[in-house]
């Protein structure tokens, strides 16, 4: 019988204890190190905002998911970015009427970020609002 400090794997050659030892402590040091890691969040995620209409905001999340409020609606939906400009996938948002609200956010298709400013763009490529970052 293998003595119990050794294992021998298939290819028939035993296994020290200081050996796995020594392996365990080098994948705990590289799990360690891998928090470490730059962040691999998009520039684009955060809260952007806008008074025009008051209350305006847009909060892009890690992995893609969307939430905000054009003024008066709230809204839910997807986004991606590639490069350099995120697009949008279909807008979900509630159906309030709000007089003289224009919900111009719930009709966005894509947008460009200029440092703490994201310029939104309809389907059609037209400017159609200004958010800022906050």
């Amino acid at each position: 019988m293998t003595p119990a400090h050794r294992l021998r794997p298939a290819t028939g050659r035993a296994i020290s204890a200081r050996a796995i030892a020594g392996a365990s402590a080098l994948l705990l040091a590289l799990a360690a190190l891998a928090g470490c890691a730059p962040s691999s969040a998009s520039d684009y995620t955060g809260t952007w905002t806008s008074d025009h209409p008051a209350g305006t905001s847009l909060d892009l999340k890690d992995g893609g998911q969307l939430s905000g409020n054009d003024g008066c609606n709230s809204l839910t939906g997807t986004w991606t970015e590639s490069k350099g400009s995120i697009t949008f996938g279909a807008l979900a948002a509630t159906k309030m009427a709000c007089a003289d609200v224009d919900p111009w956010l719930s009709k966005a298709a894509s947008a460009r970020s200029d440092g703490d400013t994201l310029n939104v763009y309809d389907e059609a490529g037209t400017q159609i609002g200004v958010l800022d970052r906050k």
